[in-house]
């Protein structure tokens, strides 16, 4: 696993009285923009199909990366990574193999990845972990 960490974006706003919604909003809104200042293309947002979701679907190179975003101010960052259920990493699983399958990217990609956005909401630092799991 190796891991950055983006600067805060200017627009770095508050969390006090967001909705959980708002807040996973706000956190996939500056996980996008850390993704793009990073090099990668975003290809979809929210991906929804029956069998789960993805956050953020982008490319980068050769490699299609499969992004979990999680946004939460009252747990640590060391703890965040465990939010992934098993259940969760199958159900997006099953989504990457359904979007590359729909969108034909296996065969213009050789690789996929499934990589792990945790946001702050107060202070809009973006910790990446890359391969969080397979």
């Amino acid at each position: 696993m190796s891991g950055a960490e983006g600067s805060p974006s200017p627009a770095a706003e508050g969390s006090g009285g967001q909705s959980a919604t708002a807040k996973g909003r706000c956190g996939e809104r500056r996980a996008g923009e850390y993704l793009r200042r990073c090099g990668y293309q975003i290809l979809e947002i929210n991906f929804r199909s029956r069998v789960g979701e993805v956050d953020i679907i982008g490319t980068r190179r050769d490699t299609v990366v499969f992004f979990e975003v999680k946004t939460w101010s009252a747990v640590p960052w060391s703890e965040l990574g465990y939010s992934i259920s098993e259940r969760k990493k199958r159900r997006l699983t099953a989504a990457a193999k359904l979007y590359l399958a729909e969108t034909a990217r296996s065969r213009e990609h050789c690789r996929i990845r499934f990589d792990l956005l945790l946001v702050s909401p107060t202070e809009g630092v973006v910790r990446h972990i890359e391969n969080a799991f397979a």
